[in-house]
C-alpha cells in the first residue's frame, strides 16, 4: 500500500509479486468501522504506468462490526468477470492474513 489512509486521498495497492496494482480514491472512511474505495486506474511497474482499465470505476468496501467480543469483517467488491476465478482462490488467503495480523495486534496490545 502506498499513500495515507484519509478520506479524499488517492492510495495505491501494488502486488509485490508482479508490480501490478490499482489506484483508488478513498470515498468514505470511518476509522475502525468502514472504508469505501473507488478504483480510479489500474497500474503496472509498481504503480508507475497505467495499464488496462478492467478495474476502473469499480468499488470495494470493508465494514467492521463487533458483537459480544466477536469482530466481523464484511467485504463487498466489484470484480471483473475475467478476474473472478483468481479472486475466488486468492481472497480467502488474503482474509486469513488480515485475521492473523489483527489477532497479532490484539495480543501485542493486550500483553498476552
Amino acid at each position: 500500500m502506498k499513500g495515507v489512509m484519509e478520506e479524499g486521498n488517492e492510495i495505491q495497492f501494488i502486488s509485490s509479486v508482479n508490480g501490478y496494482g490499482v489506484t483508488d480514491r478513498i470515498e468514505k472512511l470511518i476509522p475502525n468501522e468502514f472504508v469505501l474505495f473507488r478504483h480510479s486506474s489500474d497500474t503496472q511497474e509498481s504503480g508507475q504506468l497505467e495499464r488496462e482499465k478492467e478495474w476502473t470505476g469499480g468499488s470495494e468496501s470493508y465494514f467492521l462490526s463487533e458483537d459480544k467480543g466477536v469482530t466481523t469483517l464484511v467485504v463487498k467488491s466489484d470484480i471483473p468477470k475475467e478476474q473472478e476465478e483468481i479472486f475466488r482462490n486468492r481472497f480467502p488467503e488474503a482474509l486469513k492474513r488480515i485475521k492473523a495480523l489483527a489477532e497479532m495486534k490484539i495480543k501485542i496490545k493486550g500483553g498476552v
